[in-house]
């Protein structure tokens, strides 16, 4: 790896909304984990081993943030080096 690259980040945008499920989707405390449950389906009988809940940890989540948040936070520096003539 060369020494001036940089690693592979991840960002969750969370879109803002009047009616946030926060029954399914928990953001933590450190806003880069998020965890997401959803009910199971009891219409598929008593043995259902459908995976129904996900943890993910992140570079960052944006809840509730605005366009030009999300750009400063991601894709700022990316457009920057883009324009430069180098990799984003």
């Amino acid at each position: 790896m060369c020494a001036n690259a940089k690693r592979v980040t991840a960002f969750a945008r969370v879109k803002p909304t009047a009616e946030f499920p926060q029954d399914m989707i928990k953001i933590g405390a450190d806003n880069k984990t998020i965890e997401v449950y959803i009910e199971k389906d009891c219409s598929e009988g008593v043995v259902n081993n459908k995976q129904t809940d996900w943890s993910f940890k992140l570079d960052g989540i944006l809840h509730n943030a605005s366009q030009d948040v999300v750009y400063d936070a991601v894709a700022r520096d990316l457009v920057s080096r883009g324009l430069n003539g180098y990799n984003g």
